[in-house]
């Protein structure tokens, strides 16, 4: 009975010793501090060669609106919505007959049109996202930040055909993609300086595993599409995101 009770003891006090640790680096002084972010930044958005690369803009102007909450000295939680502007870009294909041509969006033309043609690609990218943030004060007023988390991404691009100049307005793009808002996986670090007891500004960067496929229906086909040559894909690589935000939290910074 004895040896029993001295395994449950042992057992009892190596099943505690992680939250004790836990407890002892992070305290009992937890709390709830809200806050709320604006940030615009800088996004780099490659696409694959053939798939989608000189055809679609890779650079945008990207808007983040965030809340969030600060629970502990070390930790916040945050979650938000970000959207780039939408860009547009103009592509001159030789068409079919020009073998050197690179093919774009998997196919030599990437138009879908035999002839030489110019046309403008429009590309958008927005998403929802949720983060967890460690923090780390090494001033009194300025906090190192690294967050993991995911966001829901979705690619909104089309191609519009330009004949004599003039964009045929009534047509329907050659080849649009609103992809499906997949989960990919969203990391950054930054630093953070408060200017007054409730505002202050951060500088960020953050990656996002963009790497996503899309087939798009060609124009012309018949829906649904069965055939392989009956689609266009794109393929888009991950991205970064830098640039500067102002928050404010409702409850007066601690330092």
């Amino acid at each position: 009975m004895d040896k029993f009770k001295k395994l449950a003891l042992s057992t009892l006090l190596l099943a505690s010793t992680p939250f004790a640790a836990a407890t002892a680096f992070l305290g009992s002084d937890f709390y709830v501090n809200p806050y709320v972010a604006a940030e615009a930044g800088w996004r780099h958005s490659p696409w694959e060669s053939a798939f989608g690369e000189r055809h679609f803009k890779e650079q945008h102007t990207n808007l983040n609106f965030i809340l969030g909450a600060q629970f502990h000295d070390y930790f916040a939680v945050e979650g938000g919505f970000q959207t780039t502007d939408q860009r547009q870009k103009q592509s001159f294909y030789f068409g079919a007959q020009n073998v050197t041509e690179e093919p774009v969006l998997g196919f030599l033309n990437g138009a879908g049109n035999e002839a030489s043609s110019l046309h403008m690609a429009q590309s958008k990218i927005d998403g929802w996202h949720l983060n967890l943030v460690g923090l780390l004060p090494v001033l009194p007023k300025t906090t190192l930040f690294a967050s993991v988390g995911v966001a829901w991404m979705k690619f909104h691009v089309n191609t519009v055909p330009v004949y004599d100049h003039n964009v045929l307005t009534t047509a329907n793009p050659v080849s649009q993609w609103n992809s499906s808002r997949d989960a990919v996986l969203r990391l950054g670090i930054g630093v953070k300086q408060m200017i007054t007891e409730n505002f202050g500004s951060r500088l960020f960067l953050n990656w996002e595993n963009t790497s996503l496929e899309g087939r798009i229906p060609g124009t012309g086909v018949v829906n649904p599409p069965t055939l392989d040559s009956e689609f266009y894909t794109a393929k888009s690589k991950n991205s970064y995101v830098v640039g500067l935000g102002f928050y404010y939290q409702f409850c007066p910074s601690k330092g």
